[in-house]
């Protein structure tokens, strides 16, 4: 009977009631999020945050016992929030740091410029032969291409052999910076 009058009395916004519950619950949910977090602050925080939004549900309670449900049930979830948090921004601190780092950006300046190496020379072939150096890069295998460009498989295994000759000796000069970035 005192627990629903309690409630009741919650409900109508009476602060002394949630003094009450805030008193009695505050120290063990602290102690209970010590449990996913170590920083008593930041459990501090959550905890204060799970009362406020006890605070702001006071009309939705149904029984007092549902209080104490509610309160370890958002404790929890907060620390489950919180922690996820945490990894997305090691995460993204991580992705930052390689991002920025020099080994990174001289990585790929010297893999664009060898792509742009690649593709000046893929343009000093012929129509046809371009065509089909492009098809080759994006995975498409003889017969594909031959039925695409409607030519025979031996004038494609033609085409590709004499464009690469050429490639080779156009690129003669980079072997070696395309063997680093294929290790």
């Amino acid at each position: 009977m005192e627990n629903q009058l309690l409630l009741k009395q919650l409900s109508q916004g009476n602060r002394v009631v949630f003094k009450k519950i805030f008193e009695e619950y505050y120290r063990p949910l602290c102690g209970f999020s010590r449990n996913f977090i170590s920083d008593a602050e930041v459990c501090d925080d959550l905890v204060q945050e799970s009362f406020l939004g006890l605070w702001n549900k006071r009309n939705d309670i149904e029984s007092y016992t549902a209080i104490k449900s509610y309160l370890y049930s958002s404790v929890r979830n907060a620390c489950l929030n919180y922690l996820r948090h945490q990894d997305v921004k090691q995460k993204s601190q991580e992705d930052i740091k390689a991002l920025s780092s020099d080994w990174y950006a001289e990585d790929s300046i010297v893999e664009e410029e060898v792509h742009s190496h690649i593709y000046e020379a893929i343009k000093e072939l012929s129509p046809q032969s371009r065509k089909i150096i492009l098809m080759t890069m994006n995975g498409l295998t003889n017969p594909e291409m031959a039925e695409e460009l409607n030519v025979s498989v031996n004038t494609v295994k033609t085409l590709k052999k004499r464009a690469y000759e050429f490639l080779r000796g156009k690129l003669k000069g980079i072997h070696w910076v395309l063997l680093l970035l294929l290790a």
